[in-house]
């Protein structure tokens, strides 16, 4: 099997055993989220995150392991704590994915992916050596920090090279918005899936290897890695056209230079210059040839790599060390760096939002949900000049968050949406229901950046890019999701390239074709005052197209497995080619890689099958195997989308541009039905029909969902 190594390790916490599985079950769904979401199906569709019947997936794809360019990813697959979604009968599935060496390792090691179900009756570690898997004592390592954990774990086993991806504190105590971090950096963030580690008393999973992963076409593939190298973007589909937090710092390097690809770049400089006497270097994941991340060392804190949210701290002001040092606590405690920007705009505006003359904080000091001590040390890091974005105020209330520390911190350790929600109750239990309605006007803030980031964009998570800046292709892609999308598919082309609107125009008809880039795509740079392009049913029609476009090229990354900041590549830095990409790059890699010869439109239909599994699953769990109509009720954007300008909370700091009108419900749904059409799916519900999921290969998904009482249209 070139591309797979064949098996799948499957580990039994509750029991200790350990077993293997033959990969072949699952090579219709690739890898990656493909596996991932058909083990959830098959096992525990509706089983409580923190159950020992949860499953957690950790898997690759063909592509990881071998020199195919940015392939260093591994996916994780589980039913989320993170994702919030009170309608639902159930939590819903969601993933997430990180970086670094450790899929590359689990190749190595001989595995395609591993399955974890069960609970240690006490901590343990899961040390995967090749052949040799054990399962560990963690009692040791339990309330260490990440990075204290990776490297008692190294000392232990004698194996320098081994890759570890372990939880800090807040997945010990099912923090909601725990990752699991490899490294000191790469991060599994949103979906709160070092809360379910915790939950199995799973401290670490260690991978070490020395198999090579076979290839069907290895000179054809060098062949290919030289075009594709030579065509590269920098990250995010950046062009020596661009300007600002996230472009080319060294624009006099020549693109077709593919020796000094990872010289472009550098995020500190970027990002936070004031940091830019620490940093030390770029540095990459396995087998990329970008390094989008900056490695720093700052005395009294100390080193590690750092990139793109992770500066959250310097974006929301910050100028001091204490950007690097917010950077470094999330990461060794285990919190997600994105979930910060709504989180301290919330903090923010408890201490901003007054009712009878008294700030919000200072009734809940009185009423006992967090103490004087600590809403003064949190004022430190309150804007200026209230505050100062400093050191002492971010520390606490990391570690407020971490150690579930007063009630505050317990309630914010359920992520800043479950948060909020829970404050308005305490508050109406206290019998301060005028206070409790002034904590529920913060669902209308805004994010910063004039929306781009930050705020309520739905599923409990930060909203990252903006579909009143962006395109209804946007909101769809918001809405079928569970969970921040977070695709860069867009953003490539359209902002981080540093091409005009005139520019990107061509390269967009040349994906899609004259009419879908003409009537689906809005100029992002035009005047805050004007609305996104709308002409009826062909803007409806051309949204869709490229809606779906964003979903199946998500499935295809996440199943082959590579990086998002990187595929599609859209835009590249010659001007020879008019800065344009090629889009073909995936299905040929996957063809060489595997042997297996396929054009486009059958890994679309691949990755179409992976993104019908995802929703049966959330189908299945919202409903409770009963009918359920998904458009209605899961599809659905926030209201501040919605809102009249008029009505908008507009965030205090840092200061930005305006949001964009908001956007029009008939233009939502009239893409959303094209979008369905689509896909194969009724229009009135949302549910793909039996005629779709036989096509596709899942006659059996079908049936299942059938015999248990779902009809199918």
């Amino acid at each position: 099997m070139s591309g797979w190594q064949g098996k799948i390790l499957r580990v039994d916490l509750s029991t200790g055993m350990v077993t293997t599985e033959n990969t072949e079950r699952y090579i219709k769904f690739v890898g990656g989220i493909g596996i991932g979401m058909k083990v959830i199906w098959d096992e525990a569709p509706t089983a409580d995150p923190f159950s020992p019947e949860n499953r957690i997936v950790f898997a690759v794809g063909p592509l990881t392991g071998t020199t195919a360019p940015s392939s260093g990813r591994t996916e994780v697959v589980s039913i989320s704590p993170h994702v919030y979604a009170p309608k639902a009968k159930h939590n819903l599935v969601s993933r997430s994915g990180f970086g670094g060496y450790w899929g590359a390792a689990l190749k190595f090691a001989g595995y395609d992916a591993v399955i974890i179900h069960g609970k240690a009756a006490k901590p343990v570690y899961l040390w995967i050596n090749g052949d040799d898997v054990r399962i560990k004592s963690a009692e040791h390592l339990w309330g260490q920090d990440t990075f204290a954990t990776q490297q008692q774990i190294i000392e232990e086993l004698g194996e320098p090279k081994a890759q570890i991806a372990c939880i800090g504190p807040s997945g010990e105590r099912l923090v909601r918005i725990a990752p699991i971090i490899h490294r000191t950096g790469n991060a599994s963030g949103q979906g709160g899936f070092g809360a379910v580690m915790g939950s199995k008393n799973l401290k670490a999973i260690a991978v070490h290897g020395t198999k090579g992963v076979q290839v069907a076409d290895p000179e054809g593939l060098k062949e290919l890695i030289r075009e594709i190298r030579s065509i590269m973007p920098a990250p995010l589909g950046s062009t020596p056209l661009s300007e600002g937090t996230l472009s080319w710092t060294e624009k006099h390097l020549d693109p077709k230079d593919i020796n000094a690809q990872a010289l472009r770049f550098n995020q500190t400089k970027s990002c936070a210059p004031h940091l830019m006497p620490y940093w030390s270097k770029s540095v990459a994941c396995y087998s990329c040839p970008l390094a989008c991340y900056a490695y720093n060392n700052v005395p009294g804190i100390g080193a590690g790599r750092v990139s793109c949210t992770q500066w959250f701290y310097a974006w929301l002001g910050n100028q001091d060390e204490a950007t690097f040092l917010a950077k470094q606590l999330c990461d060794k405690l285990g919190i997600d760096t994105f979930e910060m920007f709504p989180m301290i705009q919330l903090v923010w505006y408890l201490f901003d939002a007054k009712v009878g003359g008294k700030r919000v904080i200072d009734y809940m000091v009185e009423k006992g949900m967090l103490s004087k001590e600590t809403r003064d040390n949190l004022q430190d890091m309150h804007y200026p000049p209230e505050g100062n974005l400093g050191a002492k105020g971010i520390e606490t209330l990391l570690k407020m968050i971490a150690y579930r520390q007063e009630m505050l911190g317990d309630i914010l350790a359920e992520g800043f949406r479950r948060a909020l929600d829970s404050i308005v109750i305490k508050l109406e239990g206290f019998g301060l229901p005028e206070v409790a309605a002034k904590v529920k006007e913060w669902l209308n803030l805004e994010g910063i950046m004039g929306g781009v980031v930050g705020a309520d964009g739905g599923w409990g998570m930060s909203g990252h890019y903006d579909p009143r800046t962006y395109g209804y292709y946007w909101a769809v892609n918001f809405v079928i999701e569970n969970r921040d999308p977070n695709r860069h598919a867009m953003t490539n082309l359209l902002e981080w390239s540093g091409l005009s609107f005139e520019q990107a125009l061509p390269i967009a008809k040349k994906i899609w074709g004259d009419e879908v880039a003409e009537y689906g795509l809005s100029d992002l740079f035009r005047d805050r005052k004007e609305p996104l392009t709308w002409k009826g049913e062909q803007s409806a029609k051309a949204n869709a197209v490229i809606a779906e476009f964003i979903h199946n090229r998500a499935c295809i990354k996440d199943t082959l497995t590579v990086c998002d900041w990187v595929y599609p590549i859209m835009t590249s830095g010659r001007s020879d080619r008019d800065y344009a990409g090629d889009v073909s790059f995936e299905h040929r890699l996957y063809s060489m890689v595997t042997g297996e010869k396929i054009d486009q439109a059958e890994l679309d239909k691949i990755a179409e099958r992976v993104w019908a599994m995802h929703r049966v699953l959330t189908l299945v769990q919202w409903g409770d195997w009963q009918p359920v109509n998904l458009r209605e009720e899961h599809d659905q954007l926030p209201e501040r989308y919605f809102i009249k300008p008029e009505e908008r909370l507009l965030p205090p700091s840092p200061p930005g541009p305006e949001p964009h009108p908001p956007l029009g419900k008939d233009k939502f749904e009239a893409t959303k039905e094209e979008y369905y059409k689509l896909r194969g799916w009724d229009v009135k519900t949302g549910i793909p029909t039996r005629k779709r999921l036989e096509e596709l290969g899942l006659k059996d998904v079908a049936d299942k969902l059938e015999q248990n009482g779902v009809s199918l249209p």
